[in-house]
Protein backbone atom coordinates (compact mmCIF):
# COMPACT_ATOMS: atom_id res chain seq x y z
CA UNK A 1 0.00 0.00 0.00
CA UNK A 2 1.50 3.33 -1.05
CA UNK A 3 0.50 6.73 0.25
CA UNK A 4 -0.82 9.50 -2.01
CA UNK A 5 2.22 11.51 -3.01
CA UNK A 6 1.62 15.25 -2.50
CA UNK A 7 3.10 18.07 -4.56
CA UNK A 8 5.89 20.47 -3.63
CA UNK A 9 4.58 23.70 -2.14
CA UNK A 10 7.09 25.65 -4.28
CA UNK A 11 7.38 24.00 -7.71
CA UNK A 12 4.41 21.58 -7.50
CA UNK A 13 6.55 18.57 -8.47
CA UNK A 14 5.52 15.24 -7.00
CA UNK A 15 7.32 14.70 -3.70
CA UNK A 16 9.24 11.55 -2.88
CA UNK A 17 9.37 12.47 0.82
CA UNK A 18 7.04 14.82 2.67
CA UNK A 19 10.11 16.57 4.06
CA UNK A 20 11.97 17.77 0.97
CA UNK A 21 11.60 18.41 -2.76
CA UNK A 22 14.47 17.02 -4.80
CA UNK A 23 13.27 18.91 -7.88
CA UNK A 24 13.70 22.45 -6.53
CA UNK A 25 15.71 21.62 -3.37
CA UNK A 26 13.11 23.13 -1.05
CA UNK A 27 12.28 22.18 2.51
CA UNK A 28 8.62 21.26 2.85
CA UNK A 29 6.15 22.23 5.56
CA UNK A 30 4.86 18.88 6.75
CA UNK A 31 1.73 17.86 8.64
CA UNK A 32 1.70 16.48 12.18
CA UNK A 33 -0.24 13.45 10.94
CA UNK A 34 2.58 11.79 9.02
CA UNK A 35 3.89 8.25 9.32
CA UNK A 36 7.51 7.14 9.05
CA UNK A 37 6.96 5.56 5.64
CA UNK A 38 5.87 8.94 4.27
CA UNK A 39 8.94 10.53 5.84
CA UNK A 40 11.21 8.27 3.80
CA UNK A 41 8.96 7.97 0.75
CA UNK A 42 8.52 4.21 1.07
CA UNK A 43 5.42 2.00 0.68
CA UNK A 44 3.60 1.14 3.89
CA UNK A 45 4.77 -2.44 4.12
CA UNK A 46 6.88 -4.63 6.39
CA UNK A 47 8.91 -5.82 3.41
CA UNK A 48 11.08 -2.91 2.40
CA UNK A 49 14.46 -3.07 0.69
CA UNK A 50 17.29 -2.27 3.08
CA UNK A 51 19.34 -0.77 0.26
CA UNK A 52 16.48 1.54 -0.74
CA UNK A 53 15.91 2.59 2.87
CA UNK A 54 19.61 3.34 3.36
CA UNK A 55 19.93 5.26 0.10
CA UNK A 56 16.83 7.36 0.77
CA UNK A 57 17.98 8.13 4.30
CA UNK A 58 21.41 9.25 3.13
CA UNK A 59 19.88 11.47 0.43
CA UNK A 60 17.48 13.16 2.82
CA UNK A 61 19.97 13.39 5.67
CA UNK A 62 22.36 15.32 3.47
CA UNK A 63 19.68 17.75 2.27
CA UNK A 64 18.08 18.34 5.67
CA UNK A 65 21.13 18.66 7.89
CA UNK A 66 20.90 21.86 9.97
CA UNK A 67 24.55 22.73 9.17
CA UNK A 68 23.47 23.62 5.63
CA UNK A 69 20.96 26.17 6.91
CA UNK A 70 23.25 28.24 9.09
CA UNK A 71 22.59 31.44 7.14
CA UNK A 72 18.97 30.65 6.27
CA UNK A 73 15.97 32.45 7.79
CA UNK A 74 15.10 31.32 11.31
CA UNK A 75 11.95 29.56 10.11
CA UNK A 76 13.98 27.41 7.71
CA UNK A 77 16.55 26.63 10.40
CA UNK A 78 13.85 25.37 12.74
CA UNK A 79 12.16 23.41 9.97
CA UNK A 80 15.48 21.74 9.12
CA UNK A 81 16.12 20.79 12.75
CA UNK A 82 12.67 19.27 13.23
CA UNK A 83 12.77 17.50 9.86
CA UNK A 84 16.21 16.01 10.61
CA UNK A 85 15.03 14.73 14.00
CA UNK A 86 11.94 13.12 12.45
CA UNK A 87 14.04 11.59 9.67
CA UNK A 88 16.49 10.03 12.14
CA UNK A 89 13.68 8.58 14.26
CA UNK A 90 11.91 7.19 11.19
CA UNK A 91 15.11 5.62 9.87
CA UNK A 92 16.05 3.97 13.16
CA UNK A 93 12.52 2.56 13.49
CA UNK A 94 12.17 1.18 9.96
CA UNK A 95 15.73 -0.15 9.78
CA UNK A 96 15.30 -2.63 12.65
CA UNK A 97 12.84 -5.50 11.86
CA UNK A 98 11.28 -5.70 15.32
CA UNK A 99 10.82 -1.94 15.65
CA UNK A 100 9.42 -1.84 12.12
CA UNK A 101 6.98 -4.65 12.91
CA UNK A 102 5.84 -2.94 16.10
CA UNK A 103 5.39 0.39 14.37
CA UNK A 104 3.48 -1.09 11.42
CA UNK A 105 1.28 -3.04 13.81
CA UNK A 106 0.53 0.22 15.62
CA UNK A 107 -0.56 1.78 12.32
CA UNK A 108 -2.74 -1.14 11.31
CA UNK A 109 -4.38 -1.99 14.62
CA UNK A 110 -6.06 1.35 15.26
CA UNK A 111 -9.55 -0.21 15.30
CA UNK A 112 -8.65 -3.39 17.17
CA UNK A 113 -7.86 -3.86 20.85
CA UNK A 114 -4.84 -6.15 21.13
CA UNK A 115 -3.67 -8.11 24.16
CA UNK A 116 -0.23 -6.61 24.75
CA UNK A 117 0.68 -9.29 27.30
CA UNK A 118 -0.26 -12.42 25.34
CA UNK A 119 2.45 -15.06 24.78
CA UNK A 120 2.61 -18.36 22.89
CA UNK A 121 1.36 -21.36 24.87
CA UNK A 122 4.05 -22.67 27.20
CA UNK A 123 6.40 -19.81 26.35
CA UNK A 124 6.39 -18.13 29.76
CA UNK A 125 7.19 -21.35 31.62
CA UNK A 126 10.04 -21.98 29.21
CA UNK A 127 11.39 -18.47 29.76
CA UNK A 128 11.33 -18.96 33.55
CA UNK A 129 13.32 -22.15 33.10
CA UNK A 130 15.84 -20.43 30.83
CA UNK A 131 16.13 -17.53 33.24
CA UNK A 132 17.03 -19.88 36.08
CA UNK A 133 19.55 -21.61 33.83
CA UNK A 134 21.05 -18.24 32.92
CA UNK A 135 21.32 -17.25 36.59
CA UNK A 136 23.33 -20.40 37.26
CA UNK A 137 25.60 -19.84 34.26
CA UNK A 138 26.24 -16.23 35.23
CA UNK A 139 27.09 -17.39 38.74
CA UNK A 140 29.55 -20.01 37.49
CA UNK A 141 31.02 -17.77 34.80
CA UNK A 142 30.98 -20.62 32.28
CA UNK A 143 31.85 -18.72 29.09
CA UNK A 144 31.34 -21.70 26.78
CA UNK A 145 27.81 -22.46 28.00
CA UNK A 146 26.92 -18.76 28.07
CA UNK A 147 28.02 -18.46 24.45
CA UNK A 148 25.92 -21.47 23.51
CA UNK A 149 22.91 -19.99 25.31
CA UNK A 150 23.40 -16.67 23.53
CA UNK A 151 23.42 -18.43 20.17
CA UNK A 152 20.28 -20.36 21.09
CA UNK A 153 18.46 -17.15 22.12
CA UNK A 154 19.56 -15.40 18.92
CA UNK A 155 18.26 -18.29 16.82
CA UNK A 156 14.91 -18.20 18.65
CA UNK A 157 14.74 -14.47 18.01
CA UNK A 158 15.46 -14.97 14.29
CA UNK A 159 12.72 -17.60 14.10
CA UNK A 160 10.22 -15.10 15.49
CA UNK A 161 11.38 -12.35 13.12
CA UNK A 162 11.01 -14.74 10.17
CA UNK A 163 7.25 -14.87 10.84
CA UNK A 164 6.67 -11.11 10.61
CA UNK A 165 6.72 -10.83 6.82
CA UNK A 166 4.27 -13.71 6.11
CA UNK A 167 1.92 -12.55 8.86
CA UNK A 168 1.80 -8.98 7.54
CA UNK A 169 1.32 -10.41 4.04
CA UNK A 170 -1.59 -12.48 5.31
CA UNK A 171 -3.13 -9.40 6.89
CA UNK A 172 -2.88 -7.53 3.58
CA UNK A 173 -4.66 -10.40 1.83
CA UNK A 174 -7.21 -11.01 4.59
CA UNK A 175 -7.71 -7.69 6.43
CA UNK A 176 -10.96 -8.99 7.92
CA UNK A 177 -9.07 -11.69 9.84
CA UNK A 178 -8.57 -9.94 13.18
CA UNK A 179 -6.55 -12.83 14.58
CA UNK A 180 -3.53 -12.06 12.40
CA UNK A 181 -2.76 -8.77 14.15
CA UNK A 182 -3.03 -10.47 17.53
CA UNK A 183 -0.58 -13.13 16.31
CA UNK A 184 1.84 -10.36 15.42
CA UNK A 185 1.42 -8.76 18.84
CA UNK A 186 2.05 -12.12 20.51
CA UNK A 187 5.23 -12.57 18.48
CA UNK A 188 6.44 -9.11 19.48
CA UNK A 189 5.73 -9.89 23.14
CA UNK A 190 7.73 -13.11 22.91
CA UNK A 191 10.64 -11.41 21.23
CA UNK A 192 10.70 -8.81 23.99
CA UNK A 193 11.30 -11.58 26.54
CA UNK A 194 14.12 -13.03 24.45
CA UNK A 195 15.74 -9.62 24.15
CA UNK A 196 15.73 -9.23 27.93
CA UNK A 197 17.50 -12.54 28.33
CA UNK A 198 20.03 -11.69 25.63
CA UNK A 199 20.79 -8.36 27.28
CA UNK A 200 21.80 -10.22 30.46
CA UNK A 201 24.39 -12.37 28.65
CA UNK A 202 27.79 -10.67 28.53
CA UNK A 203 29.16 -9.98 25.07
CA UNK A 204 31.81 -12.40 23.88
CA UNK A 205 35.41 -11.17 24.09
Amino acid sequence: MAFDQPACHTCESTLVSRLFCFSCNALQPFPREMDFFEVLGLPVSFEIKSSELEERYQELSLELHPDFYGSAPEEEKQLSEVASAILNTAYKTLREPTLRAGYLLHLQATKQKLDERSLPEGFLAEMFFLQEELDELLGSGNAVDLSAMREDMQNRKKDIEADYAPLFKKHEEQPEDSGVLQQLQTHLNAERYLRRLLERIPAAD
